[in-house]
């Protein structure tokens, strides 16, 4: 393991490597990263978007798509009593030539304590089905060489085929809330914290890539932290970390963001919502910087980042590009009568 990295007067953390999938967004996706999280933003109900194509102009076509939906029982419009969250997300990540990959459903259930008027305390679990497949019939092996050029007719004489293979997938996690101005729903918050910890693959799913050897997956363990950080009315810092252990690989990412607030929500009708510019830069510790931007607009976020290498496998892989949206109901819920004002 490197050299440990102080991330700001916050966060301590170590520099890691990853084995899983992973977004360069990560906090717009952690529902699928930290269960604990579904149902836990400004809101009633929010359904989100995140696609990911990674090495743009390799030659090959590595694709993560995202899409998830996520609901609140309980929830009132100030947030200031526990609640139940639920959440649902479908999973497709698909790579190379024989389009290699997997296609996860998941479901998630939740619960938020309010502990004090400051402090919130949530943990969730997680379950999965997910089905891997490759078509191999899409690649060239050695043994099509004929002396001049590769044959797609001749005997591929491989024994060890990628069958199709499926299986369920637990995860749980735990995570803590910091409000030090605990507003209505919909608002702003200035100066909060989330700290999450997450166990992902508890039960270890078995992964059958032929029909000789059967391996299985580490379970992954790991934190994030989030924070924002007030610098006057209309402008923020916002600072993240994500550190993951998954057997022998490690993955850190940070996270360094400005905010700028372009309208100020209403103080007595809230008939309208902050909206805001984000800006700023994640690194990972593989050595990608990926510079970002986000929109908010009344409860419709979207952000963009742009992955650079910076390590050595930049000699072969450039870049990948990443987006995500989504939608929140921050004044109405989509199902019942639960609004703002």
């Amino acid at each position: 393991m490197k050299s440990a990295v102080f991330f700001g007067a916050l966060f301590s953390c170590f520099i890691l490597r990853a084995q899983d999938l992973f977004f360069t967004q990560y906090d717009k996706c952690l529902l699928v990263l930290n269960p604990s999280t579904a149902g836990k933003f400004d809101g009633f109900e929010r359904f989100s978007l995140q696609q990911k194509n990674q090495w743009v102009g390799s030659g090959t076509s590595f694709s993560t798509t995202l899409g998830s939906a996520e609901f609140t029982f309980g929830k009132n419009a100030f947030n200031n009593r526990s609640y139940l969250g639920a959440g649902l997300h479908f999973l497709r990540d698909v790579g190379g030539l024989s389009k290699f990959g997997n296609n996860a459903l998941g479901g998630t259930l939740s619960g938020h304590l309010v502990t004090s008027p400051k402090t919130r305390v949530s943990a969730g679990i997680q379950l999965a089905y997910t089905n891997r497949s490759a078509d191999l019939s899409k690649l060239q092996w050695y043994s099509q060489w004929n002396g001049s050029a590769f044959d797609p007719n001749m005997a591929v004489n491989e024994p060890n085929q990628i069958p199709k293979f499926s299986y369920v997938d637990a995860s749980a996690g735990i995570s803590f809330a910091l409000i030090n101005s605990a507003k209505q729903v919909g608002n702003s918050r200035l100066n909060t914290m989330n700290l999450g910890f997450v166990a992902q693959h508890l039960n270890r799913p078995k992964l059958r890539y032929n029909e000789i050897t059967l391996d299985r997956l580490y379970t992954k363990v790991g934190m994030h932290a989030e924070a924002e950080l007030a610098l006057s009315r209309n402008y923020a810092i916002e600072l993240k970390t994500m550190q993951l252990l998954q057997g022998k690989h490690y993955l850190g990412r940070y996270a360094a963001l400005v905010k700028l607030k372009m309208q100020q929500t209403a103080e007595l009708t809230r008939l309208k919502n902050d909206a805001y510019v984000c800006f700023g830069t994640y690194v990972s510790s593989t050595g990608t910087l990926s510079p970002t931007f986000l929109l908010d607009i009344g409860g419709i976020q979207f952000g963009v980042s742009y992955d650079v290498e910076l390590s050595k496998i930049a000699r072969a892989y450039q870049s990948s590009l990443e987006f995500s949206c989504s939608y929140s109901f921050t004044k109405n819920s989509l199902f019942n009568k639960r609004r703002i004002g």
